[in-house]
């Protein structure tokens, strides 16, 4: 069989026949949504924007005073908002404990609290660019629209007293604990003194840092004794040609006296006590000392010589002749003012070469004596360091104190109190008008859908087109009212 066709008319005498498979569903689905408008739990929720006002001082004085960028500024503000010291004075505050307990009730509200960031902090909002505030919601849910709006007004509120609270308690919490410990470490710092202090007396003059020092003070000396040695040198020679003099005038005296052979050993031992002072002139210069063996050699060895020049010319013959010549006489002393001089100066000379001696035994020394005083050094230079970081530290948090009681630095207000609560589930209006659109959708679809099962013949039009045959004659309907 064909299907057949509707005219638009049809409808019309569809929607009549069917009404009851429209009205049905209609008034089931209006009721059920009624139901639900009125049964269907309600739930508001209210927003605080909460400010965080940039610090009013100059950023070089706050420098150092707060370094957190802007995910952990984020997560430590969230984290002291829900923190259980701020969500339990809101319970005993705003009395939700009346039933259960504080911790139910602290553990409900947590879970009720929303933070949101329209804008990063740490940037300039795009809604207020000229105040350079950043901002957060702070959102809070409940059924109740009055309880609603209390608790996040009194959650905003104790957020801000709170964290300012917190903030001082815990700078002066900071300042208090880093004074101890700059006072520990002062005091470990003067102990660390003390020891280092006796320590380097016991090796003064044998320090590392003293070794320019002695360095220098070594190669003045080895100068002094170069120029000691010097004058010893001169004074020698000098001695030398006085002595010759005085020889010569002695053997003037007695030439007379003398024979050709004794002449001859005279001359003889001059000249090997000449070379003998020469000899020991050199030797002086070279840097020997009077104990050297050399030295000790030549003396014994130019006193055995004038022993022996006395012996060739008979001094004792013209002795007194001499000494009543005034030239000699002169000379004589002359000679001993020489001897003085040598012998200051060889004391001179010794004592230099014993300083010195002294002076470069410190600068070998110097290296043991260092490696005896490195591990208190190290300590000392360990705890100095330490002393300054904490010090710093707690000038640092001195600042930070004046500027969190004096309101300076970062700090937290309420922008815009709790805002009117606002119903975020589904309106019964809107159930109602849903319910009545399905509704109409369900009754129209049946209705539709009965026609279509139904394969009576209510007209002469669809009786044509069902069976194609022409109609005769049409019976009209009979109002039984007649």
């Amino acid at each position: 069989m064909e299907e057949r066709s509707f005219h638009p008319l049809d409808y019309l005498s569809v929607l009549k026949r069917r009404k009851w498979w429209l009205i049905a569903p209609v008034a089931a689905s209006v009721v059920i949504g009624a139901l639900a408008a009125v049964l269907w739990p309600r739930e508001y929720q209210s927003k605080a924007v909460i400010g965080v006002a940039a610090p009013t001082l100059s950023p070089e004085l706050l420098k150092g005073v707060s370094s957190l960028d802007s995910s952990e500024r984020q997560r430590a503000i969230a984290h002291n908002l829900l923190s259980h010291a701020v969500l339990e004075r809101v319970v005993r505050e705003e009395q939700l404990n009346a039933k259960n307990s504080t911790e139910e009730m602290t553990a409900w509200l947590r879970k009720q609290i929303e933070v949101k960031v329209p804008n990063p902090i740490g940037m300039t909002t795009r809604v207020m660019p000229d105040r350079g505030l950043d901002s957060f919601e702070l959102v809070f849910k409940d059924k109740n629209p009055e309880l609603t709006r209390n608790v996040t007004n009194r959650l905003a509120n104790v957020f801000v007293e709170e964290n300012s609270r917190k903030t001082t308690q815990r700078a002066e919490n900071t300042v208090e604990i880093l004074g101890q410990q700059l006072r520990a470490s002062e005091e470990r710092l003067n102990l660390i003194e003390e020891q280092l202090r006796q320590k380097k007396e016991k090796f003064v003059g044998r320090l590392p840092d003293q070794i320019n020092a002695n360095l220098q003070t070594a190669n003045g000396l080895r100068n002094q004794l170069e120029s000691i040695s010097t004058s010893l040198a001169m004074e020698s020679n000098q001695r030398l040609l006085l002595e010759t003099q005085l020889e010569q005038m002695r053997q003037g005296g007695a030439g007379a006296l003398l024979t050709s052979q004794g002449t001859a050993a005279i001359h003889s031992a001059q000249s090997r006590i000449n070379a003998l002072n020469q000899e020991l002139v050199a030797a002086r210069a070279a840097g020997y000392t009077d104990k050297h063996p050399a030295i000790t050699t030549l003396e014994a060895e130019i006193a055995q010589a004038r022993k022996e020049l006395l012996a060739a010319r008979g001094d004792s013959s013209t002795k007194g002749a001499l000494q009543a010549d005034p030239i000699y006489q002169q000379k004589a002393l002359e000679l001993e003012a020489i001897k003085a001089r040598i012998n200051t100066l060889r004391r001179a000379e010794q004592n230099a070469r014993q300083q010195i001696a002294s002076y470069q035994n410190r600068i070998e020394a110097a290296p043991m004596v260092e490696q005896e005083l490195g591990p208190i050094t190290r300590e000392h230079k360990n705890e100095s360091d330490r002393y300054n970081d904490l010090k710093e530290k707690y000038d640092a948090a001195l600042l930070q104190g004046d500027i969190t009681r004096q309101q300076g630095g970062e700090r937290f207000s309420v922008l815009y109190g709790a805002s009117t609560p606002m119903l975020i589930s589904i309106e019964p209006l809107r159930v109602l008008l849903f319910a009545l659109g399905g509704g109409l959708a369900l009754g129209v679809a049946l209705m539709l859908g009965r026609e279509f099962m139904d394969r009576s013949v209510y007209d002469a039009r669809a009786l044509q087109t069902e069976f194609e045959l022409p109609v005769l004659g049409e019976i009209p309907n009979i109002n039984r009212a007649v």
